[in-house]
Parts: structure tokens; C-alpha cells; sequence
């Protein structure tokens, strides 16, 4: 079957790297997604266990249709009851860069009037529409080329690992702390610090790297797959099974520091649900204060993005001052800095040695190498 596999703008060849190992074949990065095609294990492997991964979509319509009867007809030959019953509550998410099809929402109406009636004609009853608690999400895509259709095998966001109580707004999404952990090179015989770590997902990313816990295996809400009719329950205990027998105890040397008591308590609250501790470490201290602890090491931080965020000085001195103290406090480190605001970036002094595009949500970011 054909997965489109939803990622963050430059971490596709990640991504498809990652796939690969994972089983997938015919792999074909694009932008934001990779293409691939997978059995069902190995679907299910990547929904437990991609690092890199927002959402896994099945293909199981493509056309080209002129009219909506046409449209129709072509959705209604899909044999939707093998995956939906008639007590699912749907939701079909919809987008649409069609001149032709340019009303994305009459589009999801007429795609949800043939997949509710095949499955009436063979079940007898039609499953509800809702756009919350939905149990199936559908995906439907309309370019001037064709129009494809999808189920979503994630239903939630991928970056939603399951490991934290509560997520605030300033977190570092997973699927992003994950790709700058890669990025960066760090293996897990390098001590790791991040001296601004908020939540610690940075920290807790590179740990599950290291000690090869499944991205998701905390997650507590269900996969789209585990809802579907067709869902095997003995196949997906096999995977979970063969995924949690290579989890080891790698020791590590991996902090986290910040001033910010509430952000420090989620963090440290994550890394006793995952049995880190000792070796994830949190400490409440200023950047001011953070030093290295070891010769050698890797730092990733994400410095806050906003003038708001930042103290009296104004964004662009603020970076100037967090690279001041990253320059001193951690010599003989490779220093990893990434934001969104390039402007306050270009207000470092000193000059990177590698300089890589990454996107957060829809926002062009810098992760810049700095050697000090």
C-alpha cells in the first residue's frame, strides 16, 4: 500500500532514511512528506517507532474525476466497510489547490456522501460525521492534477508522544528536538547539555534515541489503525513486542537546565515516567550559571523567539548575550543554536561552522553550528 508520511520541511531525508530502516520501500522524498510503500507491520512499526514522523496517511483513492459525479463514483468503488463501521464518527480533513475544485469543503461533502453510502449498501447503517472525538480521520487532497484520498493511520499527531501531563506552548515540538538531535551528530557517548531545555524535550528526545525507546510507546491516545475494522490486534502485539525487546539502559550523561520552575517540574516529571534518572539530569539555574561538567560535549538549545520572551535588552541582545556565556561556560563544545527569528540569529558575533535549514510549523529556521 502507498503511505504518504507527513513530516517537517527539512527533515525529509531524515525521514525516508529513517523509513527505510523501518521496512518501507519505494521511497520518493517531497516536500514535508515522504512517499513510500509498506505492508501493515511495517505501517504499524512506523507509527510506534518514527522519530521524524507528524502523520502516516494511506492512499486508497487517486483520480481525476471532471464532475462531481464522477468524483463520486471514484470514492464510492473503494470498499470503505472493511475499514469503517456504522458506528464510527468520521471526520475528513480537506484541502484543496485546485482551481477547478476550489471549494475544499463541497469536496469533503460529496467524498463523505459516497464513502457513508458504500457503506450503508453493505452494512445497512451509516456511520455519523463529527469534527471532534471523530474515530476515523480522512484526508482528502485536491490538486488541478488529480485528487487523492486518504486514511489517517495517526489520527493525532505524531509529536504527541504521550510522555508529558501537560504540554505549553512554549515546548519544542518532539518531531523538531528529535531532528535537531540527529542533525547534530551527537551519539550517546557524548555528554549532552541543552542550558535552556524548558520542558526538556531536546533532553528526553536524545535519551529514547539513545536507549532505543519507541517514539510513541507512551502514547496513550490510539492510533487510527487500532480503530479500524480491519485492525489485527495480534500483529500489532508482535511489533510492540519485538520494539520494547531492544530498549536498553544505556548510561548517559545528558542535562538540562532552566529557570523556570513549573517547566523544570513537567520535565522532571517525564524523565521518572520513563525511568531516565539518573542519567537525564534537570537543574534550575540561569544560563549565566550552566558550565560544563566534562572536557568535551554537544550543546542544543533553543533560545526564546519573541521580544516578549526575552529580557529588558530586546531579542537581538539577548542572543548575543546567551552565545557570550554558551562561548565561555562550554569551551571545547560543539554548540548548536536553533530559532525562527532569523533576525535575532544574524545578531550572533560569531561566526558558524555549519548552517542548516529546518522548519517549525511553517517557519524557516536556522541551526547553526558554533565550534567554541
Amino acid at each position: 500500500m502507498k503511505l504518504i508520511v507527513k513530516t517537517l520541511h527539512g527533515v525529509e531525508e531524515l525521514l525516508a532514511n529513517e523509513l527505510g530502516e523501518l521496512g518501507a520501500v519505494a521511497i520518493a522524498p517531497e516536500r514535508r512528506a515522504v512517499v513510500c510503500e509498506a505492508d501493515m507491520r511495517t505501517l504499524y512499526r512506523i507509527c510506534l517507532e518514527s522519530r521524524f514522523a507528524l502523520r502516516v496517511l494511506i492512499e486508497v483513492v487517486k483520480c481525476n474525476p471532471k464532475n462531481d459525479k464522477e468524483l463520486y463514483a471514484a470514492v464510492h468503488s473503494f470498499p470503505w466497510h472493511e475499514y469503517i463501521s456504522p458506528d464510527h464518527l468520521l471526520y475528513i480533513d480537506h484541502i484543496t489547490f485546485s482551481s477547478i475544485w476550489n471549494n475544499s469543503k463541497f469536496l469533503a461533502m460529496k467524498a463523505k456522501d459516497a464513502i457513508v453510502d458504500e457503506i450503508n449498501e453493505v452494512c445497512g447503517r451509516r456511520p455519523s460525521i463529527s469534527s471532534e472525538n471523530f474515530d476515523i480521520l480522512l484526508n482528502i487532497h485536491a490538486s488541478d492534477e488529480e485528487i487523492s484520498l486518504a486514511l489517517d493511520a495517526s489520527r493525532t499527531t505524531l509529536n504527541r508522544r504521550g510522555y508529558r501531563t501537560s504540554q505549553p506552548q512554549q515546548a519544542t515540538n518532539e518531531v523538531l528536538a528529535a531532528a535537531l538531535v540527529e542533525l547534530s551528530g551527537w551519539t550517546d557517548d557524548m555528554p549532552l547539555y541543552d542550558p535552556m531545555c524548558g520542558v526538556g524535550t531536546i533532553c528526553i528526545e536524545a535519551a529514547m534515541k539513545a536507549r532505543h525507546i519507541p517514539a510513541n510507546y507512551y502514547r496513550k491516545e490510539p492510533f487510527g489503525f487500532a480503530l479500524w475494522k480491519n485492525f489485527d490486534e495480534a500483529l500489532w502485539q508482535e511489533v510492540r513486542g519485538e520494539a520494547e525487546s531492544k530498549i536498553t539502559n544505556q548510561r548517559l550523561t545528558i542535562i538540562g537546565s532552566d529557570v523556570n520552575s513549573e517547566l523544570l517540574d513537567i520535565y522532571k516529571s517525564s524523565s521518572l515516567l520513563m525511568n531516565l534518572t539518573p542519567d537525564v539530569r534537570c537543574i534550575k539555574q540561569s544560563l549565566k550559571e550552566a558550565t560544563r561538567q566534562t572536557s568535551e560535549g554537544v550543546v542544543i538549545t533553543c533560545p526564546p523567539v519573541n521580544d516578549d520572551e526575552a529580557p529588558r535588552q530586546g531579542i537581538e541582545e539577548y542572543y548575543k548575550e546567551i552565545t557570550y556565556y554558551l562561548s565561555h561556560n562550554f569551551p571545547d563544545h560543539d554548540v548548536w543554536v536553533f530559532s525562527t527569528n532569523m533576525k535575532a540569529m544574524r545578531a550572533i558575533p560569531y561566526k558558524s561552522d555549519k548552517r542548516l535549514k529546518v522548519y517549525s510549523n511553517n517557519n524557516e529556521g536556522n541551526f547553526n553550528l558554533y565550534p567554541f
